[in-house]
């Protein structure tokens, strides 16, 4: 059975009753006595006694007549004074003193209730019976214990009662709760149920919390007290909080970030449990779900957005974000219009632009500046005609600074510009342009010929198209596949609100590309070619007989080795020693100069002389005297013919050869024999033998 404790409020009306009821029972007292009647003198009261000790209760009679006895819950326990059918109970004092209290020793449950002290009733004497006393035998309570201890774990933000328990106490005992060794005293409280014995009781303590992120880890305590007890009972339990997460965003560059700087954002978060995932946006619109970095270039168009962070884990969700500021140098937001007025009228332009830092915007006129530093330009006066014109709008910061013209234009009647004779060739498709200058724009561009208007919606041929102009609009007319009756005059009637203008078109026919530049095109290019081909033909004459030349040459030198090989073995024949071949001596000089062929090699046979020398010259080719050389032999050259050789310069260089400029200044000396004498003359080489001059060639 669950109680309430209750704490109890006595009237004072009740208090005085109180106060009468004890003054009638003095006054019955002291009127027993003066009349000699059995009376009790002392009442036993109310007693509390811890189980398995005793308790004493007290009783004295005075002017007894009957028999003394003690009563449990109006149950006599015996008229002896050893009340041998309890052996626990005894009643103790001087009987002669007229004491009969009641010693219940090593109490129990069973000692609780409600003792009375009684005398019997005699046939002159009536029976007495004392007051009522309880006896409350006190019972500690079990230790107490925490539901889900020792660690409570509860969820951040959501209500929870912690519950503390104690069983078989009497009476309960009290609970009280401390948080870190602090007592609490709110949102406390307590049921108690008593058990089917009717004495014992058990209690259950709750306390509510609102966990957050700051309660975890802190220990919860619970504490038990009730009159059986000297000191009280406790039991501790630590608070686990579940939370989401926490979370701190950082940014990389901080502050003063311009357009296409690469931007770091890192995500952390305090969580328990910890994080399951990690999302990023831009602007509420998903940018990565990966990791707890971010990495974004900006732009300009960035500025103002939010970029969020959002961290997840099984208990909730928490976000964080960051609002960007990213400085862009001036722009338009959009190009400013031109603005047409009356000569005077009002007028207002606009240039609407952006930046971060706000840019500073000025208007000009030529070199005239205006005094005003904001996107419009108003002209509160009427305007005149030096107010029209085209003016400048620049807007600054301190990162750059854009301009733009606007023109203030003037209302007036339109003007048809443009070129008055236009061209097309026959079969082709004529485009025929009208352009005006028209403020305001033209309400209407008309075609026509002769006076017929000339109809293009449904047509076949027949079609027109415009567009703006900076002031005007232009028409195009365009004639499909024309013909001879389309060339002659068109007429281009321009329309605004302040008047109407028109001018004649003419329509020419382009000839075709004349026949003269055809053929000149055509016998041009063909003289190009033929060019060409007469260049390749001389090349590759002169390339095969450069090849035929070398080829020549490296046959000659062949033939000579030959020939010198047989001179060496007639040498040996005759038992003589060969002094060495005359080719070196040509060689190391005249080969510098005249480069001969293979018949100068074969015009004589070199023979030996055993004698004098007798002209101190070399022979040549059989053609001179004799030259005595070092080694004491002289050698001849077999004549072949009665000519002489032609007429040698100063150097010895025939006047027909080709002079390389190659001066040798060492001859080879294994020959035996020095360089030829610059003496030469016509006498000593004799006439040239008779050559095929086609065969000579010079060395190159």
């Amino acid at each position: 059975m669950a109680t309430e404790r209750r704490y109890m409020y006595y009237p004072k009306s009740l208090l005085s009753q109180s106060c009468l009821s004890f003054l009638l029972l003095i006054t019955a007292t002291l009127i027993d006595t003066a009349l000699g009647i059995q009376r009790i003198v002392e009442h036993p009261t109310d007693q509390s006694v811890i189980v398995d000790n005793s308790v004493i209760l007290h009783c004295k009679v005075a002017d007894r007549v009957g028999t003394v006895q003690w009563t449990r819950n109006k149950f006599g326990l015996g008229n002896d004074r050893s009340l041998s059918a309890y052996p626990r109970y005894s009643v103790i004092g001087s009987q002669v003193n007229g004491e009969y209290n009641l010693w219940i020793q090593n109490a129990s449950l069973l000692d609780d209730g409600v003792y009375e002290c009684q005398i019997s009733h005699t046939a002159t004497q009536r029976g007495v019976r004392s007051n009522p006393a309880k006896v409350s035998v006190l019972l500690p309570p079990r230790e107490p214990t925490i539901d889900s201890s020792p660690v409570i774990t509860v969820t951040e933000g959501i209500d929870y009662n912690i519950t503390c328990r104690s069983y078989d106490g009497k009476p309960a005992p009290n609970i009280t709760w401390w948080i870190n060794g602090q007592l609490q005293n709110k949102r406390s409280y307590e049921i108690v149920t008593t058990q089917s014995d009717g004495k014992r009781e058990d209690i259950v303590g709750l306390m509510t919390i609102k966990p957050s992120k700051q309660d975890h880890g802190k220990e919860f305590e619970c504490r038990a007290i009730n009159p059986a007890l000297t000191s009280y009972l406790k039991t501790t339990a630590k608070l686990h909080v579940l939370y989401k997460p926490q979370v701190t965003l950082s940014v990389s560059p901080p502050t003063e970030v311009t357009e296409n700087t690469v931007m770091q954002f890192k995500c952390q978060a305090d969580a328990n449990p910890r994080v399951t995932s990690w999302k990023w946006y831009r602007n509420g619109n998903i940018l990565s779900e990966s990791s707890q970095l971010l990495e974004i270039t900006s732009r300009q168009n960035y500025h103002g957005q939010t970029i969020k962070c959002e961290a997840i884990n099984t208990v909730g969700k928490t976000t964080k974000s960051y609002k960007l500021n990213i400085e862009y140098s001036p722009r338009f937001v959009k190009e400013p219009l031109n603005v047409d007025a009356d000569l005077g009228g009002r007028a207002t332009l606009n240039c609407v632009v952006d930046g971060n830092p706000v840019p500073r915007v000025i208007w000009k006129k030529g070199s005239q500046e205006f005094p005003i530093s904001k996107p419009t330009l108003t002209f509160s006066r009427a305007l005149t005609e030096a107010d029209f014109g085209t003016y400048v709008c620049v807007a600054s910061s301190n990162l750059g600074s854009v301009e733009r013209q606007v023109q203030l234009l003037k209302n007036g009647k339109p003007k048809v510009t443009g070129d008055l004779r236009q061209y097309a060739a026959e079969g082709d498709d004529a485009v025929i342009e009208c352009e005006s200058d028209s403020v305001p724009k033209p309400k209407e561009i008309l075609w026509s010929r002769g006076s017929s208007k000339i109809a293009t919606t449904g047509s076949s041929r027949f079609s027109t198209k415009e567009s703006d102009l900076v002031k005007g609009r232009k028409s195009i007319l365009t004639i499909k596949n024309i013909h001879a009756a389309d060339y002659g005059d068109y007429n281009c009637t321009v329309i605004n609100n302040y008047g109407m203008d028109s001018a004649i078109i003419k329509l020419i026919q382009k000839d075709a590309v004349p026949l003269a530049y055809v053929l000149a095109g055509v016998f041009g290019g063909l003289g190009v070619i033929v060019i060409i081909v007469v260049i390749l033909i001389i090349y590759n004459r002169k390339k095969v007989k450069d090849e035929d030349s070398t080829a020549d040459t490296n046959s000659t030198d062949s033939a000579n080795k030959k020939n010198l090989e047989n001179v060496r073995m007639e040498f040996r024949s005759t038992g003589s020693e060969y002094p060495g071949p005359q080719e070196p001596w040509r060689g190391d000089y005249l080969a510098n100069h005249i480069r001969a062929d293979a018949e100068y090699d074969q015009l004589g046979n070199i023979i030996p002389y055993q004698h004098t020398k007798q002209d101190g010259r070399p022979p040549v080719n059989g053609y001179g005297g004799h030259y005595d050389y070092q080694d004491g032999n002289m050698y001849d050259v077999d004549r072949r013919s009665s000519d002489r050789l032609p007429t040698y310069d100063s150097k010895g260089i025939h006047p027909r050869s080709y002079d390389s400029g190659f001066e040798p200044d060492v001859y080879p000396k294994q020959y035996g024999r020095p360089p030829p004498s610059s003496e030469f003359t016509n006498d000593i080489y004799g006439p040239p033998p008779t050559v095929t001059t086609g065969r000579l060639s010079t060395n190159v």
